[in-house]
């Protein structure tokens, strides 16, 4: 992490001038994002075997499935789909991150202060916008963890932007409740954090490990409570067979879809894989966030 760190605030430094703020800031998200993905994504995968209706038949929980997985594919069997995942997160954290901060100084400028109603407005604001780039990655990822499918199996399937942006609604209504609840409680605990974490580090970069803390404690929950609308998403965009027809009607909308998946299957099915989730956003965001901030204070002292 430490090393991560360092080479990003070497790129920022090392560039000064010559490479516009917002390449360098891509640039790092995509450092940063990067590693949290690959170090998260095997729970990623797992969760989304729970997920589906085949998934809760067969395993009886995250272990088990791991277990299972690794047994009939080896270690890697867990990596199924993660350069998907990766080529993603630059363009992703790029438009989460910047949308958030352009409307948090918009509310800002426009009332003289920021409530605690505009921070949740520009974290729903930048869950949504992220949907442009998310859903047509989570399409290609979901099925490819879904199925034995190489990526060009995948895109033979897939016929133009309607499949790409297939479960639309339901990826909107996921980062929109995760980044409603992300940034705002983010914004808090990092302030509130840091001089409990400076006692502890002293000197030692207490900063981004306040906000290192703060953004992994801020992700949990909104992991948590964003996964119902996670698990509709899955059983609208898992693979299927061709000419196999859907359990549900996928093509009715998130509502529909969910209402139907608790008639049939209770309503506990909605928080399947949530801990795995939230483990795996965990490390994700608390890396992201928090060199996201620093980097953006050392950008301002270069001046940008």
């Amino acid at each position: 992490m430490r090393i991560l760190f360092l080479l990003a605030v070497t790129l920022v430094i090392g560039t000064e001038a010559l490479v516009p703020a917002g390449i360098v800031h891509t640039a790092v998200g995509a450092v940063a994002g990067s590693a949290g993905a690959l170090a998260a994504y095997p729970f990623d995968y797992v969760k989304s075997q729970l997920q589906t209706e085949e998934g809760r038949a067969k395993y009886e929980g995250g272990f088990d499935a791991a277990a299972d997985i690794i047994k009939t594919g080896g270690p890697f069997a867990l990596y199924r789909g993660v350069l998907v995942n990766v080529i993603g997160v630059a363009p992703e954290k790029t438009v989460k991150l910047g949308a958030n901060n352009f409307l948090r100084v918009a509310i800002m400028a426009h009332f003289g202060y920021l409530p605690l109603a505009g921070e949740v407005v520009a974290g729903g604001f930048a869950g949504m916008t992220q949907v442009i780039v998310t859903n047509p990655l989570e399409v290609v990822k979901v099925k490819m963890q879904t199925s034995d499918m190489t990526f060009r199996d995948v895109m033979k399937q897939i016929n133009g932007l309607k499949d790409l942006y297939q479960g639309a609604e339901a990826c909107i209504y996921r980062d929109m409740v995760f980044s409603a609840f992300l940034f705002p409680f983010y914004a808090h605990a990092k302030v509130f954090l840091l001089p409990f974490v400076a006692a502890v580090v002293g000197d030692n970069a207490p900063v981004f490990w306040s906000n290192l803390l703060a953004g992994s404690m801020s992700a949990g929950p909104a992991a948590f409570i964003s996964t119902p609308a996670d698990v509709v998403k899955t059983r609208i965009q898992q693979s299927r067979e061709e000419g196999e027809e859907a359990e549900y009607s996928i093509n009715e909308g998130f509502f529909t879809v969910g209402s139907e998946i608790v008639a049939k299957e209770g309503g506990e099915v909605l928080f399947s894989g949530w801990f795995e989730r939230v483990i795996r956003s965990v490390p994700q965001f608390g890396v992201t966030l928090a060199l996201f901030d620093v980097l953006n204070d050392v950008a301002i002292e270069q001046g940008w």
